[in-house]
């Protein structure tokens, strides 16, 4: 199977302290991995070094084997183009409208005329039930769920074959939290798109994890099966994790 994102030996520092100390993980074409921590492990830290937002101190981070660390800029913004990515707080730009937010990837990678442009981001915006009425609204002026709902559009308006998802449900409610994962299910199906996924919290990684790692002390401690680490995980082989 095709691997399209790959860590291998990572070790990052930050401000002074260890964050990573040789950790490894890799995903597969059409594969979502989901990471479980508790606040502080570095989860979010792990989807920024994904990304090239930030670069190791040792190891390699790859993507479709390329490695971030040594790839030119030219290389890693083609790469950007493939990737989604939904930030635990949203990080939509402060100033832009949502429906300019949406719109913003297409805008910038695509040249596209803006009826298309409004065609593409309506959809994506009755995917994950951002209301309409959201559309010239500033993200300050609505609640966290809808600024969450409004980045997974955003995160799938290029339809990406890589997305990093940061507690992608986080405020949203047992509902629209249903929902968002429905959607992430049926759009990797139908595109094979591979999913990386971190989350504190397990059990609500459940529908949508083919594979579940545990992250303590900057490293994968147990991985498998979401219905492996489920029983495992239900037994009490690690209880640190269960009130994760």
């Amino acid at each position: 199977m095709d691997t399209i994102f790959e860590v291998g030996d990572l070790s990052f520092y930050l401000d002074g302290k260890q964050v990573f100390q040789n950790l490894s993980l890799r995903l597969p074409r059409g594969e979502t991995y989901v990471v479980v921590g508790r606040s502080g492990s570095g989860k979010s830290v792990l989807l920024q070094l994904g990304s090239g937002l930030l670069s190791p101190t040792g190891g390699k981070v790859e993507i479709y084997g390329v490695n971030l660390a040594t790839a030119a800029k030219e290389t890693i913004q083609a790469l950007r183009v493939k990737i989604g990515f939904v930030f635990q707080e949203a990080a939509l730009i402060s100033n832009m409208s949502i429906f300019d937010n949406i719109a913003l990837p297409l805008r910038y990678h695509r040249g596209l005329k803006e009826p298309e442009v409004k065609d593409r981001v309506s959809e994506k915006m009755a995917l994950f039930g951002v209301e309409r009425q959201c559309d010239r609204l500033l993200p300050a002026q609505l609640s966290l769920g809808m600024r969450k709902r409004a980045a997974l559009a955003r995160a799938l308006i290029l339809d990406p074959e890589l997305l990093f998802l940061d507690e992608p449900a986080v405020g949203l409610g047992a509902e629209a939290d249903r929902l968002v994962f429905k959607v992430l299910k049926r759009y990797q199906e139908q595109t094979k798109a591979s999913l990386l996924m971190v989350t504190s919290d397990w059990l609500s990684a459940l529908p949508l994890a083919d594979r579940i790692g545990l992250l303590e002390k900057g490293k994968i401690i147990a991985e498998g099966s979401s219905a492996e680490m489920r029983e495992r995980l239900e037994k009490g082989e690690y209880p640190g994790f269960l009130s994760a």
